[in-house]
């Protein structure tokens, strides 16, 4: 695997475990502040505006994911000289 590859997926996990804390964090503040029914509000599916949101938090850490997977399935290329036969 490369070094690109490794960061991108290194990054992405990153990405993903920050924007999970901070998700389940705000749920909490909201649970805790405004109570039981504004946090299932919040998590109601008709909710269009609390789901782009979560989207649009993990959706940079998934890209670099699937970024990644997509290097690493591509084939190697050798960049070793090549070696002539002796003629």
């Amino acid at each position: 695997m490369s070094i690109l590859t490794n960061a991108l997926r290194l990054v992405g996990t990153i990405w993903l475990s920050v924007a999970g804390l901070l998700i389940i964090s705000s749920h909490l503040v909201v649970l805790h502040m405004d109570g039981f029914w504004a946090f299932v509000n919040l998590l109601n599916p008709w909710n269009v505006a609390s789901a782009l949101t979560l989207d649009l938090t993990v959706a940079p850490g998934l890209l670099l994911r699937m970024a990644a997977d997509q290097l690493s399935a591509l084939p190697s290329q050798d960049h070793s000289p090549a070696i002539r036969p002796a003629h």
